[in-house]
């Protein structure tokens, strides 16, 4: 872990000085990435770990409800992800990542989300460090199919070469330091001059976070005070939306 010796307390800034000098490292970043965490799809009607459903994250986890009940583990999916990934989502801090990786500023976004959103949204280089709906296989064959799309028929998707039931994360799981997501969130985050964090809590140190260059500045957009505050460069306590809402994310014209 390392402190940054220049950082910001928002205390100091007003909203509009936090919005401009948030602005200005956007502009000025050569290589930027993004962390972000449960908080950016809240938006979308996609719950964090303090607002979960745990009865129903218990059932969505079941292989065995999955197979003999496809109807309600749909519904239970739906009602939880899928809703706010095909319907409600992309968020406003969604879009704006996207369009700042379609400028070429942004190489990276790295989550801990399973919902989609950030490809939903435009994203293509998204590393989903705990999975997602947009990693499948086959339950009986172990045919991969590897697109989110596949959520949004309507029912719970049947694999095309043997009709059994294709599962996602949380069935089962391609997390760990094998998963090659985790690799690309090393990657990007140690080349990063500029790294966003929104609405994430936790570092995952031994994932992704002591791969970190040292001497990239950290912008934290979180409306609660995390472990970050203390190591950011400038904390931005509101909502990622409203913040986002501002960026202009494409060269400006002097």
């Amino acid at each position: 872990m390392f402190f940054c010796t220049n950082r910001i307390g928002v205390e100091k800034l007003m909203v509009d000085d936090e919005i401009s000098l948030l602005q200005n490292l956007i502009d000025n970043s050569n290589n930027m990435a993004a962390i972000t965490g449960a908080g950016i799809s809240m938006s979308a009607g996609i719950n964090d770990m303090e607002h979960l459903n745990f009865a129903a994250t218990i059932q969505m986890m079941s292989e065995t409800i999955l197979k003999i009940q496809p109807k309600h583990y749909y519904k239970i999916v739906r009602k939880g992800f899928l809703d706010g990934t095909f319907i409600k989502g992309p968020t406003i801090a969604h879009r704006k990542l996207a369009e700042l990786e379609q400028s070429g500023k942004l190489k990276g976004i790295v989550t801990t989300n399973i919902d989609c959103i950030h490809t939903v949204a435009g994203n293509k280089n998204v590393a989903e460090i705990q999975g997602s709906f947009g990693v499948n296989k086959c339950l009986k064959c172990g045919k991969n199919y590897n697109d989110i799309n596949i959520w949004n028929q309507g029912s719970c998707p049947k694999c095309t070469e043997c009709g059994s039931a294709v599962c996602a994360f949380p069935v089962f799981s391609h997390v760990g330091v094998n998963n090659p997501d985790v690799y690309k969130a090393r990657e990007w985050l140690s080349q990063a001059d500029l790294i966003l964090v929104i609405a994430s809590k936790g570092m995952y140190s031994g994932t992704y976070w002591n791969h970190l260059n040292r001497k990239a500045k950290i912008v934290q957009i979180n409306t609660k005070r995390t472990q970050f505050d203390d190591i950011a460069f400038l904390n931005i306590h509101r909502k990622a939306d409203d913040v986002m809402d501002h960026i202009n994310c494409f060269e400006r014209k002097v």
